[in-house]
């Protein structure tokens, strides 16, 4: 089993809790892949479709994707017919226009125009989100969550899970990759 992490906008492999949850499961001996996604430069599905293509991704395997990361990894996975063990979806959303239009601009390319019909791509869809998420509002998210028929771990106070939040680790992230 492998763990793929997806970032979102603006990040990279040492954003927030990633650097953190990387080494948590390598002591655990699971490899974490962290593709290196481009971002906000030439960041669109095609681009990223690019990076991901290397990377071998199985049944047996969990996604774990952040914010804009959540509707590329799912659109992926449905567009490539991969199923994987877990997909765990960190602050996700389809066709929502926030409150930052440039950044709007960059995610349009990502969305679904019906994201039911990608509930099959894992065993298992959880969604995390907070309760007071600055970007993405609770309609959102929670039509995210409802579309897929994923389960909804809401944690309060959380934010967008960025360093702004606190997030430079994210514990409960961990226990949920680890869960059978």
């Amino acid at each position: 089993m492998n763990v793929i992490i997806i970032y979102g906008t603006n990040c990279d492999e040492n954003t927030a809790w990633i650097p953190w949850l990387k080494k948590e499961l390598n002591k655990k001996g699971v490899d974490a892949l962290i593709p290196h996604l481009p971002t906000p430069e030439n960041q669109n599905y095609h681009a990223w479709s690019g990076v991901i293509k290397n990377v071998e991704i199985n049944k047996d395997d969990i996604v774990v994707a952040w914010s804009t990361g959540a509707i590329f990894s799912i659109r992926y996975l449905y567009e490539n017919n991969i199923k994987v063990k877990k997909l765990i979806l960190i602050s996700g959303f389809n066709n929502y226009t926030g409150h930052v239009p440039t950044v709007d601009e960059m995610n349009a390319d990502f969305f679904m125009p019906k994201l039911e019909i990608a509930r099959h791509v894992a065993n298992n869809i959880i969604c995390i989100k907070s309760d007071n998420d600055p970007y993405i509002t609770q309609d959102a998210l929670n039509n995210f969550a409802s579309k897929l028929n994923a389960k909804i771990i809401n944690i309060a106070g959380g934010g967008h899970f960025n360093q702004d939040a606190g997030y430079t680790q994210f514990p409960k992230l961990l226990s949920i990759i680890l869960e059978q």
